[in-house]
């Protein structure tokens, strides 16, 4: 699956667990850095739903179009699908911080 971004911060994340790490903290950055590589692996979207450990589902409301997968904790990766074979990674978010 090819991959966007929202921000360059996310981008540049992307392709050193160094980055990852001070970005996010260590925990968080390997998950962020491993959730990127199956996001990668995979052909098509609708497949994520075939990994449990991901915790893939849609967000409601105002994140309509938004999905939501787990990193670690209260962590979450969030991404939008643009299509099949294409998303955008949206943000890292702690969903029970401040």
């Amino acid at each position: 699956m090819e991959l966007e971004f929202s921000t360059s911060r996310l981008a540049k994340a992307s392709v050193s667990l160094a980055e990852a790490g001070r970005l996010f903290g260590v925990p968080v950055g390997r998950k962020y850095i491993q959730r990127l590589a199956v996001l990668r692996a995979t052909d098509r979207f609708i497949h994520l739903y075939g990994h449990r450990a991901l915790r893939l589902h849609a967000l409601k409301g105002d994140r309509a179009g938004q999905y939501s997968m787990t990193l670690t904790g209260n962590y979450r990766l969030v991404v939008e699908k643009i299509k099949q074979d294409r998303v955008r990674i949206m943000e890292v978010e702690d969903y029970h911080g401040n």
